[in-house]
């Protein structure tokens, strides 16, 4: 590339980039567009079926685990890797028999314990906040609200399946009630 480049005239170079960034500009502009546009009908759509919204299409599947017999400094670890702030903690038939989250890890620290001798069954939450896959998003969000959590565990024969956090409730409920014709004008596409 650098040798074509070389090759060209300094005036071709220069309409060259032109091009480039204005293709750059306008493949930006388009994405954004195209985007919110799908965004805006897919608001249409859920509104007007009045479509109730099950914790299955929603949750994420890929779920970040921990065993009980993990030390804090293995599980800390593998929380900042995958960043995420809340996993389920299970053990050998990776049955979920809790929850570890940052909080947990913070007052180990707090508490000058040493995070590679302690275990994750001693300062887990065992008090578990969970859906199954079949219950309606307004549960769901009813049971976070009531219990005060950020995420709630998807289990299935006593296994995890998924996790669902507030975000992801707060998009479905706005999908819910977006007004494509309130927001267009506000819309100013990124770029």
């Amino acid at each position: 590339m650098l040798q074509i480049v070389g090759l060209l005239g300094e005036g071709t170079r220069s309409r060259q980039r032109k091009q480039e960034c204005t293709n750059t500009i306008y493949s930006k502009y388009w994405f954004s567009k195209t985007f919110y546009l799908s965004y805006v009908l897919l608001k249409i759509i859920l509104k007007e079926i009045h479509m109730q919204v099950y914790i299955k299409d929603i949750m994420q599947s890929e779920v970040t685990m921990v065993s009980c017999e993990s030390t804090v400094e293995q599980s800390e670890t593998l929380m900042l890797n995958t960043s995420r702030r809340c996993v389920p903690v299970v053990d050998k038939y990776f049955h979920c028999v809790g929850m570890l989250s940052n909080s947990d890890i913070l007052r180990v620290r707090n508490a000058k314990k040493d995070v590679s001798s302690t275990y994750v069954r001693d300062v887990m939450n065992r008090d578990i906040v969970s859906v199954s896959p079949h219950c309606s998003v307004d549960d769901a969000m009813e049971l976070m609200i009531d219990c005060g959590v950020h995420h709630v565990f998807v289990i299935s024969n006593k296994q995890v399946c998924g996790i669902v956090s507030v975000i992801d409730i707060i998009q479905v409920d706005r999908a819910r009630t977006f007004n494509a014709f309130a927001d267009s004008e506000s819309y100013v596409p990124a770029g």
